[in-house]
């Protein structure tokens, strides 16, 4: 399956690009809820982010937070032992959605275990598998 779409952002002042960037879908029959999660690889593979947002009904346009279930996860390297980072506050606006694209922005306040950074500027334009 080929993968389409374009996802970035900057983490500690440095501004990343995905090389590659995709959505999937998901049902979540246990809840009854559609979960969408944006992943791109980054630096040569190196590097992996996911977006997630929890949908309360349908797909639809909005601001999402971590309130209702939107989540970051950024792992800034996946061949030495770094910690990855996960949101403890994030901000997810779908602009457009429908069940084969998406496109909107994020940012969040990202956290290690042992140091809190923040996540700008993200953007992404993606396909949905």
């Amino acid at each position: 399956m080929s993968t389409s779409g374009s996802l970035s952002f900057a983490f500690e002042s440095t501004a990343f690009s995905a090389n590659t960037a995709s959505g999937y879908m998901t049902d979540t029959t246990g809840i009854g809820k559609k979960v969408l999660t944006i992943e791109g690889m980054t630096s040569n593979l190196s590097k992996h982010i996911a977006v997630t947002v929890i949908f309360p009904d349908t797909l639809a346009v909005g601001t999402y937070t971590e309130a209702n279930g939107a989540t970051i996860l950024w792992s800034p390297s996946l061949s030495a032992e770094v910690a990855s980072y996960l949101s403890t506050t994030a901000t997810i606006k779908i602009t457009s959605i429908n069940s084969k694209y998406a496109e909107g922005t994020f940012a969040g306040i990202l956290d290690n275990g042992e140091k809190e950074e923040p996540l700008t500027d993200g953007i992404f334009k993606v396909n949905i598998y």
